[in-house]
């Protein structure tokens, strides 16, 4: 018998000198109790009694050693939250991130017209595409991934979510992913250089799944030539595109768009005051 509060103790001191922040350390810590125990910070505050079983013990034991190899919490749960959603992940897919968040919020905001027609290009575990779906209901999402394993991961996210999105699995460098007209075009593609992979954290860089994350040193704007043509045959006069960046290509990614016939492009900074995403409308008379 332990309080949870001493709970909660143990299992902080136990991971902190492998995370190394003690704030992030306090979320993972609470993310544990809260999953297995069903503990909020309330009734650990509260300290209240506590009986943990031989099962659970091993369970905790388990969730440790993996967070001391670096193995990320939300692997370990499966699951990460994005927006309010507690979405479905695996090693299959990016894990959803703040600042991601921050680009769909801005993207709600700006787009309360009913019957928009938005694709999500490389959508992982789907958390764009179900998110703008739940959020701007009268709009047809769909969602668009190379990864069939991925894909897999959005369409247990969209039926968990009841959210109607059509998914679609295709290369946008050798397929022909896109019909029709588009009046939104948002995607998270990969953007960090291979020279930057020893700037990379160990939980991010031994168990995200590189093929949502890098791009050879010599092409690091590869991803975003593309989507940009794709953009330009297949929006909507005035249409939109939403691309999140690499903090170092924020004005060659805006200057791509501007090339590209796209006005009002501008360079958004998130919280953390980095260039994080690029936004274009296609000029209505070009």
């Amino acid at each position: 018998m332990c309080s949870s509060k001493n709970l909660y103790l143990k299992i902080y001191h136990a991971i902190l000198p492998v995370v190394n922040n003690t704030q992030e350390c306090k979320s993972i810590t609470k993310l544990i109790l809260n999953y297995y125990f069903n503990y909020d910070m309330l009734a650990i505050a509260l300290g209240k009694d506590w009986s943990i079983t031989k099962e659970e013990e091993k369970v905790l034991v388990n969730v440790i050693q993996r967070l001391k190899k670096h193995e990320p919490i939300q692997y370990i749960l499966g699951e990460a939250h994005f927006l309010g959603r507690c979405f479905t992940v695996t090693p299959d897919v990016f894990i959803p991130r703040p600042e991601t968040e921050e680009m769909v919020h801005y993207i709600i905001q700006e787009n309360q017209s009913p019957g928009l027609k938005i694709i999500d290009i490389g959508t992982g575990s789907g958390c764009i595409a179900i998110t703008l779906k739940k959020v701007l209901e009268k709009s047809g999402v769909y969602a668009l991934d190379i990864a069939e394993n991925a894909l897999k991961v959005a369409r247990e996210n969209a039926r968990k979510f009841d959210a109607k999105v059509h998914f679609i699995q295709a290369d946008i460098f050798s397929d022909a992913p896109l019909v029709g007209q588009w009046d939104i075009m948002v995607s998270n593609p990969p953007y960090v250089r291979l020279s930057e992979q020893k700037l990379m954290p160990k939980n991010v860089l031994h168990y995200e799944p590189p093929q949502a994350l890098f791009v050879e040193d010599d092409k690091p704007l590869i991803f975003y030539t593309q989507i940009v043509a794709l953009a330009k045959t297949h929006l909507k006069r005035g249409g939109k595109v939403y691309l999140e960046i690499n903090e170092a290509f924020g004005k060659t990614i805006a200057d791509l768009l501007r090339y590209a016939g796209f006005e009002k492009v501008s360079v958004k900074q998130d919280l953390q005051g980095k260039d994080r995403w690029v936004i274009g409308t296609l000029d209505a008379l070009f």
